[in-house]
């Protein structure tokens, strides 16, 4: 079996010229190296590529890998070929692929990423390895986000009409059929969302340093574990009592709460904090007391008999 040593990025033009935005090729060319560098790391792989000269044909780019073995290579330049080019069954919505990642254990990956390194390391680099190593590395949020921009940069291009993809040997030669990518099927790769599942923290203290006293959508500034943030208020009935002036604040005064962390994916794939949200205030923390809010109280109650039932099924 010949090893792939080059990968070729093949765009086709509406008007068969060899020509294109070089805005829109250098963003493309930089989301495709930087789903590359994260899939060779992921793998363990020492990667670097040479770009070589562009070829006619539409635009046809030349990517030369350089790394430790030809089945390292091999790997990779196969693992990119079907991350680019096969097409998500469902629309891409990182909650959901948040929640797939979730259910494949820190043991499990360990367990899939050993045996890819074992069949590298025997040069014994199959279908099987090329598929767990696509399964692997195609949930990470840095090659979901960056495929979606390198898609989403095409989608508003209109002079490419389809893009292809292409693994070949060391003289150029292809070792299969280009895997092609039409316009249509560009929006299938772009993510929907930004958004993931918020963290919670059930017993979140807040030091209050700026209420909103009227009903509105204005966020409230507070501490949180030695941080100044900008919050929402979504607990209506706490809300409500410091509209109606039922409840006051001073200089060190805060709340125990279930605090939303708000999380999203940036355009580099990085996990930021979008923002914060109070869902249930539990305690009203005034001038050193604690006092207990009725929801507080109906939370936890709740929360206690869930736990319960839970135990109950566990023990079961």
């Amino acid at each position: 079996m010949e090893f792939p040593s080059k990968f070729e990025l093949h765009y086709y033009l509406s008007d068969d010229s060899h020509s294109m935005n070089a805005l829109v090729r250098n963003k493309c060319e930089a989301e495709f190296i930087a789903v590359a560098i994260e899939v060779a790391e992921i793998l363990g792989v020492h990667l670097e590529l040479d770009c070589e000269a562009l070829r006619e044909g539409g635009i046809r780019e030349i990517w030369k890998a350089l790394g430790d073995n030809s089945a390292q290579i091999a790997l990779v330049i196969s693992t990119l070929a079907l991350i680019w080019s096969v097409i998500p069954k469902a629309d891409q919505e990182l909650v959901q692929l948040q929640k797939e990642d979730l259910r494949l254990s820190i043991e499990q990956r360990k367990r899939v990423l050993g045996k890819i390194k074992e069949d590298i390391e025997n040069n014994n680099v199959t279908s099987e390895t090329i598929n767990s190593a696509k399964k692997v590395t195609s949930r990470s949020y840095k090659v979901v986000t960056r495929k979606s921009n390198f898609y989403k940069a095409l989608s508003t291009y209109e002079k490419v009409t389809q893009v292809g993809f292409s693994e070949l040997n060391s003289i150029g030669d292809p070792l299969a059929d280009e895997k092609i990518i039409s316009r249509q099927e560009f929006p299938k790769f772009i993510i929907t969302s930004q958004d993931l599942e918020p963290r919670k923290d059930s017993s979140a203290y807040i030091e209050i340093v700026a209420p909103v006293l009227k009903d509105g959508k204005a966020k409230w500034k507070g501490i949180y574990e030695g941080q100044p943030i900008n919050f929402s208020m979504n607990d209506k009935e706490f809300k409500i009592a410091v509209a109606a002036k039922q409840l006051s604040f001073k200089n060190g005064d805060g709340i125990l709460c279930v605090l939303l962390i708000h999380k999203k994916v940036d355009e580099l794939g990085e996990i930021v904090t979008s923002g914060y949200s109070v869902d249930v205030v539990l305690e009203n923390v005034h001038s050193g007391v604690s006092g207990e809010t009725p929801q507080g109280r109906r939370y936890r109650h709740t929360k206690k008999m869930s736990d319960k039932q839970g135990d109950m099924f566990d023990s079961g």
